[in-house]
Order: structure tokens, then sequence, then C-alpha cells
């Protein structure tokens, strides 16, 4: 009887024992996300709102204990940061301390007010330049260490500092309204207009959108020194997505 019993309360202990993880969730990143992309889209100077949706971990059944949350946009030459460990130099554009500490809210949601600096610059403007805006969460379990992010408790999303040109060309909501009647010719590594009444300038992005051609409206709109890919034909009357 007694193996029995002490059998039972190892088991009970085993349960309390168990750890369960923070969670921690970017609930309005898709207001910030254009033509299908998981990166989010800035431009320099917005006043930016991001809601977090969290729950803290348990450990022995004790709720973990709610340090801070943090966030900020951090910039980083593309050769200088690992995509696959996440490491990155840490600090933000603006200057190395300019982080925003929203409180723990209410319900498990809280709120951060963000402004992209006036002269952060484009994306599109440095192949070399990667940005992300880091939030997290620094929390401490019962009778541990503190905690700063990591999975489970931080969301570092890649960003792009776009112009309002760049983002009106790359907007699906802009190719839905005015598509325009052309297509691409595979043959002739060509843009064909079938409406003859397109005038004025175009410029053609890449998904990073980068102006990688431009020139005036013509029937035909040779492309062939594009490498293959996928990219948007801009024009004052409409835009157009095509592969190359």
């Amino acid at each position: 009887m007694k193996n029995i019993t002490l059998l039972l309360l190892f088991f009970i202990s085993m349960a309390f024992a168990q750890r369960v993880e923070p969670t921690f969730n970017w609930s309005n990143k898709a207001d910030y996300q254009i033509n299908g992309e998981t990166a989010v889209t800035f431009k320099p100077g917005d006043n930016i709102t991001v809601e977090i949706t969290y729950t803290l971990g348990v450990t022995n059944g004790t709720n973990d204990a709610f340090n801070f949350m943090l966030a900020g946009l951090q910039d980083e030459p593309i050769a200088n940061h690992d995509v696959i460990n996440g490491t990155w130099a840490n600090e933000t554009v603006a200057q190395p301390n300019d982080y925003v500490y929203p409180g723990a809210g209410a319900g498990g949601v809280t709120t951060v007010s963000y402004t992209i600096p006036a002269d952060a610059q484009l994306s599109s403007e440095n192949a070399n330049l990667t940005y992300r805006l880091l939030t997290y969460l620094a929390y401490t379990p019962d009778g541990g260490a503190t905690i700063y992010g990591g999975p489970g408790a931080s969301d570092p999303t890649l960003v792009y500092i776009r112009s309002q040109a760049e983002i009106n060309a790359l907007s699906t909501s802009g190719f839905n309204k005015n598509k325009l009647k052309a297509y691409y010719n595979a043959n002739t590594e060509a843009i064909v207009f079938k409406d003859a009444t397109i005038a004025g300038d175009y410029a053609v992005y890449n998904l990073m959108g980068q102006e990688v051609l431009r020139g005036a409206v013509s029937k035909v709109i040779a492309v062939s020194t594009l490498k293959p890919g996928l990219y948007i034909l801009s024009t004052a009357g409409g835009s157009l997505k095509f592969v190359k």
C-alpha cells in the first residue's frame, strides 16, 4: 500500500512539474502586409500600432512573472546576420536604445505604438540592408532566471521600408482595381499592350520594390534584360503582374 501511495505521489508531482511555455503573437500583422508577402511594409515616418496577443508560461502550477515587452526597428547589413539562427546586432535604426516598452495590457493583449524614423533608408536603395521589427516578452519562470524572448515569446518579423510609389505598384488591391489590358509574351520577351490609349511613362518593379526598368509606354515593351522572376509593371493606366 505504501508503494502505491508513493507511486501516486510521484505521478502527481510529475504532473505539476510540467512546464507550459508562453505564447506570443503579432495579431494585426496582416494590416501591414501587401501583395501576399509574409514580411511587413512601412514608409519612413509611419506611425504604426502593433497588437500583441500573449500568454505567460506556467511552472509547477505558478504563472511566470511579467517583466516587460520590447519593440524596435532594427537594421543590419544582410552579410552580418544569420537568417536561420536569427543573429542580429542588438540596436535600432535611430539610436542603440531606441526601443518602446509597452505595459502588460489587459486580458493577454497589449499594443505598441512606434514611429518609423523619417530618415530610414528605403530597402530598394540598398540590397545589402535588411530590416526587422523585433518584439519580445521578458518573463521570469517561478524559481528561475529572467528570459528575454526566445522561441514562443518573440517575433523578429522581416520589414521592407518602401516609398508610397513602391507600395502603390506592389499593392494587390491596385492590381484588382486598375488591371492593364496587356500581357507578357514569353516568345518575344515583351509586354504587349491591347489598349493603345495608354500613354506616359512606365516602371517595372521586382518583389523587393526595387525599380528595375523604366521608359516611355509603347505598344510593345521589351523586358529581355530582366532576370527570370515575378515583376510588376506600373503605368498611369494601371498595373500588371507578370512572370518572366
